[in-house]
């Protein structure tokens, strides 16, 4: 038989450890909590990354901003874009937007000819160049009533996605050049490689985020002509259009090249015939389109 005191200690030692010792671990966790949260009132946020808006430096007009800015967004203030909203949604079904990247080149002429003896407007989504000779080429694209749209300066998609400061500064000088060139500020923009790829995709929502933040707006496309591939020939482009443009559900954004292939410039024709014959109708981009975007990956 067991002694009445053993059983009193016996119920003090579970007394202990189900009430007394989880107080103690709760009051050694919560001192070191107390400690970390004093190490990191202490420290201060690096200048580079961070800074509080609202000093005279940052903000002449003495306005106080309620959220941290970025340093990156004090970059080129003048790198911007008046945008108000949309004044449409999507164009109807049965509309298509031609865009031609990479330009201007060579090449460009013999688009802007066959576009203006079809009376069709597309948009350009043009690089920086230093050859005078195509750069009348993209004021005559802009002469007649074309889009025209940033694409980036060097198109160096190593250089470009390897930072957000680099991404801006590329896009900047392509901003100044098609200002330069035009005469009017572009308000709208293509990724180099889409708003989502093998360049950007650890970063690609911080980029888009700013783009947007200074009121551009950027377009993926939904139609491919296939015209950049190995191997593309004229048929092949305007299958690839047309057979693009019948399964989209709304209006059709055609991915295609200014990069002077004459199979490009043997399918254009043939395909904006054959899709007006079909009832559709063909515009340039500008900022009150909303744009189809690519759809970030899981």
């Amino acid at each position: 038989m067991r002694s009445v005191s053993f059983y009193k200690r016996l119920i003090l030692g579970a007394v202990f450890v189900i009430v007394l010792l989880p107080s103690i671990v709760c009051g050694i966790l919560l001192a070191k909590n107390e400690l970390l949260r004093r190490q990191l009132a202490a420290l201060a946020f690096p200048s580079d990354d961070v800074v509080v808006a609202g000093s005279s430096q940052l903000e002449p007009t003495g306005i106080v901003r309620d959220k941290p800015l970025l340093s990156y967004q004090m970059l080129y203030p003048d790198f911007k874009s008046s945008f108000f909203g949309f004044k449409e949604d999507l164009a109807g079904d049965k509309t298509i937007f031609l865009t031609f990247d990479d330009g201007p080149s060579p090449g460009t002429d013999k688009l802007l000819d066959i576009l203006r003896k079809r009376e069709v407007k597309a948009t350009f989504f043009v690089n920086g160049k230093s050859n005078r000779l195509l750069n009348e080429k993209l004021r005559r694209a802009a002469g007649e009533g074309h889009g025209i749209g940033m694409h980036s300066y060097s198109h160096r998609y190593n250089v470009i996605y390897s930072s957000m400061e680099n991404f801006l500064d590329d896009f900047y000088r392509n901003y100044l050049y098609i200002k330069s060139e035009t005469g009017v500020a572009p308000e709208i923009l293509r990724f180099p490689g889409g708003s989502i790829n093998i360049f950007n995709v650890s970063d690609y929502q911080a980029l888009i985020a700013e783009v947007l933040r200074r009121g551009f707006i950027y377009y993926d496309w939904n139609v491919s002509a296939g015209d950049a591939m190995a191997g593309a020939t004229t048929q092949s482009i305007v299958d690839n259009v047309v057979n693009g443009v019948h399964l989209c559900w709304g209006p059709a954004i055609v991915l295609m090249h200014d990069n002077g292939k004459p199979e490009l410039q043997g399918a254009l024709g043939t395909i904006i015939d054959r899709l007006k014959s079909e009832g559709y109708e063909f515009r340039p981009l500008d900022n009150s389109i909303k744009p189809p975007m690519f759809i970030y990956p899981d």
